[in-house]
């Protein structure tokens, strides 16, 4: 059995445990195959590397700025993969992060290749997928707490006005990487933690979190796709916690559910 599907299994019983008060005994056949890799207390659910608010549903991970300048197709990544076109390295796992999202309450948009022309749209109007990433840290004694989207700048559209960014929209969305085949006949692989990637700009099947707003390869033109935002990035090495929440939360979604829903616009 993977670790994922450790996980999966392990989060059945989680997700079930409303029917018990925190501390009751869990019936003995829950879980009794293997036990899950999480440990759950009255505040938080923990992962290896990973935590999960119990009240917010934030999902927070341990990373670091590799990179504070340039060009970018991904955003975050594992180390020894894409440092060069991405703004932060992490140790957290990829199939980890997507169990940590479903727990917070996030549902995937999957990216299928060779289907990107279908999930452009529709994965931004899914509100279950859309995800907010905020970037936390500290700078001479202060904590700050930024938007990633704060932290790109877009290339389209020609050059700037002069003392004005071009800002990059908000569009992230869970889209859960895929699974492939092992190239040994084995068991299917979680294609996230080969590819290393967690948030990408270019699509990439095996992106747990990617960018829902098409934009130009940035390799093929100087007003192509997306860059980092200099102003806003902490300087290479610094120490960050990424924090992963739904970008609609379901508090907001209630009332519409109730007396019927309107036309929601899509915020980018």
């Amino acid at each position: 059995m993977t670790v994922f599907q450790i996980l999966c299994t392990g989060l059945v019983v989680l997700l079930a445990a409303p029917m018990f008060a925190l501390g009751d005994p869990v019936p003995p056949d829950a879980g009794k195959a293997e036990a899950p890799p999480f440990t759950v207390t009255e505040t938080e659910i923990r992962l290896p590397g990973i935590t999960i608010e119990r009240k917010t549903l934030e999902v927070r991970i341990d990373a670091t700025v590799c990179l504070d300048a340039g060009i970018l197709e991904f955003v975050v990544c594992k180390p020894n993969t894409f440092e060069h076109e991405s703004i932060f390295t992490t140790e957290a796992k990829p199939e980890l992060v997507h169990a940590a999202l479903l727990l917070a309450g996030m549902k995937p948009t999957p990216l299928l290749p060779g289907m990107e022309a279908l999930w452009w749209g529709k994965a931004l109007r899914n509100e279950d997928s859309r995800v907010r990433i905020e970037v936390e840290w500290e700078e001479a004694g202060e904590k700050k707490r930024e938007s990633l989207t704060s932290m790109l700048r877009s290339r389209e559209g020609g050059e700037a006005v002069p003392g004005e960014e071009k800002a990059a929209k908000d569009g992230w969305v869970f889209a859960g990487s895929v699974m492939q085949a092992a190239q040994d006949g084995g068991e299917r692989i979680y294609a996230g933690n080969i590819s290393g990637i967690l948030v990408g700009i270019w699509p990439d099947p095996s992106t747990v979190i990617q960018y829902g707003i098409t934009s130009g390869n940035p390799y093929e033109g100087d007003h192509k796709g997306l860059e980092i935002n200099e102003k806003c990035v902490p300087k290479v090495g610094t120490k960050v916690k990424l924090v992963f929440s739904r970008h609609f939360p379901r508090e907001a979604k209630e009332p519409a559910e109730k007396g019927g829903r309107g036309e929601s616009g899509v915020e980018q």
